[in-house]
């Protein structure tokens, strides 16, 4: 399955939410692949393109990052 997250930085959490995606990314959960990352400008402060086989393991990643982060998943199927 394929996943887009839109992820909203939490005030003052800047630096706190980049050590998690450097983390995130270096260490993804296991069955997780990250296809691309962007940061944008705009309503959202960065966008998560990745697929995983168990969306049981995103719930579980996407919660751990409530501290640092606001998210919004959904998942994508190709045309």
């Amino acid at each position: 399955m394929r996943f887009i997250t839109c992820v909203r930085v939490n005030p003052g959490m800047v630096e706190d939410a980049r050590q998690f995606g450097d983390e995130i990314l270096k260490n993804p959960p296991e069955g997780v692949k990250f296809l691309q990352v962007y940061h944008t400008l705009g309503r959202y402060d960065a966008v998560w393109i990745y697929e995983a086989e168990d969306p049981q393991v995103i719930v579980d990643f996407l919660h751990k990052s409530r501290a640092v982060a606001t998210t919004e998943t959904w998942v994508a199927f190709e045309r």
